[in-house]
């Protein structure tokens, strides 16, 4: 059996917060808002204007942690006593995680309005738990994704360009961390989730190798980078929401995963960190140096890290490379649903190796002549 989760609108282009009570209008009348500080600082006026207009009361509940347990019990009730018929959520994808939680639990209607694209988070019927120190603790599978998805591009213009270059990272790491289930599992879900995962592959590599320009955010065209906001948020997103029994194995997200005990990398983006554990599942894979250096090249090109260092890890980086590895939760079911060998001994060596030419990479000129990142299969 298949399970098919997706919102029913998705919504994006410019001045898409003027019209944001229009589209809440039609699931409630009475909101519960859940917001980031900063996120709510950069959109409440048109927020609240259109909300004002479409005659829709609110309640707003600003919130700068990460999705717990804890979190989600706490704004569930608040949602109960106040009686709201809606959930919408404003910010990044802690803040998405935790609307969509809330959703489930309170069985309301979700609103998701991101004002990064660092993830995918909008979009999929998927919580990720953490702790109050930010590691990763669970995650939730949701039974639905969020009713409609509101993506004003403006608002992501305005953000720090390195929170779309993490979602640029997260993005392409779901075709690589997909396609060695194929090994053990040709279900027809994986196989769309990989063609989904491919095409935001291509779109995004055709709009940042070789165009990237650090000094100026506005590195592409609005249309560009409308193309790459949707293809973080809808294509990724996509790319997930197409479930059977069996769940697919992410070697870079166990990384990610592993990393957040690590307390220097508290302040690394999700993508940030995703991307390094591919270079690691690469070496794992036994991909070639210059398939591997394409990689690592791309990732330079983006400003996204490559070494333990740019992590955060600088002192007793040895230990810290076996913390990393006994992190990475392994059984001997997963090493037979591979096309490579995993086990802690080869992910303590590859993340060693993977920091070793993340470091050589950085002396190095990036080379603009490679070959496009989607030549490696």
């Amino acid at each position: 059996m298949i399970n098919i989760k997706t919102p029913d609108s998705y919504v994006s282009g410019e001045y898409v917060l003027e019209k944001c009570g229009k589209y809440i209008s039609k699931l409630g009348k009475y909101a519960l808002i859940i917001c980031g500080k900063t996120a709510w600082s950069k959109t409440q006026i048109k927020i609240l204007s259109s909300l004002t207009k479409e005659r829709i009361e609110y309640k707003i509940e600003k919130y700068e942690g990460y999705c717990t347990f804890n979190s989600i019990e706490k704004y569930a009730e608040i949602a109960k006593q106040l009686k709201v018929d809606i959930i919408v959520g404003v910010g990044g994808g802690k803040i998405m995680d935790l609307a969509k939680a809330v959703g489930e639990m309170t069985k309301l209607s979700v609103i998701t309005i991101p004002t990064i694209a660092a993830t995918c988070a909008a979009w999929s019927a998927l919580s990720v738990i953490y702790d109050n120190n930010g590691q990763y603790t669970d995650y939730i599978i949701l039974s639905k994704a969020p009713k409609i998805i509101l993506v004003d591009i403006n608002v992501i213009l305005d953000a720090p360009i390195r929170y779309l270059n993490s979602g640029i990272a997260d993005s392409i790491v779901k075709w690589y961390e997909i396609l060695p289930n194929l090994h053990s599992n040709d279900d027809i879900s994986l196989k769309i989730g990989l063609q989904t995962a491919k095409l935001a592959l291509i779109i995004l590599e055709k709009y940042t190798t070789g165009l990237y320009v650090e000094s100026n955010n506005n590195y592409i065209t609005n249309g560009q980078y409308k193309d790459v906001i949707d293809s973080i948020i809808i294509l990724a997103g996509l790319a997930g929401s197409f479930r059977s029994q069996k769940n697919i194995i992410s070697i870079s997200h166990s990384i990610h995963d592993s990393l957040t005990y690590i307390p220097e990398t508290k302040y690394a983006l999700h993508g940030q960190k995703v991307i390094f554990g591919l270079i690691v599942q690469f070496i794992l894979e036994k991909k070639t140096d210059k398939e591997i250096y394409k990689l690592i090249d791309f990732a330079n090109a983006l400003s996204l890290p490559v070494t333990l260092k740019q992590l955060g890890i600088k002192y007793d980086v040895s230990n810290s490379i076996s913390n990393i590895a006994s992190g990475v939760h392994i059984n001997s079911c997963t090493e037979n649903d591979l096309n490579f060998n995993v086990n802690y001994k080869l992910i303590k060596q590859a993340i060693a190796k993977a920091d070793q030419l993340g470091t050589k990479s950085l002396k190095r000129k990036y080379n603009k002549e490679n070959e496009p990142l989607s030549a490696i299969v």
